[in-house]
């Protein structure tokens, strides 16, 4: 079950970009959280399902930009 700060970090995600200036500082504005903490609370909400189910286009979007995968030099 996502509490109010989870939805409201799902939402700020959702719409930062339409905040003036840069993320950290919206995001310490808006949420009252240092961006490590933002970060970290994000990457753990991603995770759950009830934060898919809250938000799903916001929840696969951050899962894709995290779960990108690394490219790895084959030798042949």
């Amino acid at each position: 079950m996502l509490g109010s700060l989870d939805k409201a970090i799902l939402d700020f995600e959702r719409t930062w970009w339409r905040q003036p200036g840069a993320k950290d500082k919206a995001i310490e504005f808006s949420l009252g959280l240092t961006s490590a903490a933002y970060y970290e609370r994000l990457r753990r909400l991603i995770a759950l399902t009830s934060a898919l189910e809250y938000d799903p286009l916001t929840v696969k979007r951050v899962q894709g930009m995290v779960d990108t995968p690394v490219e790895r030099e084959v030798a042949i």
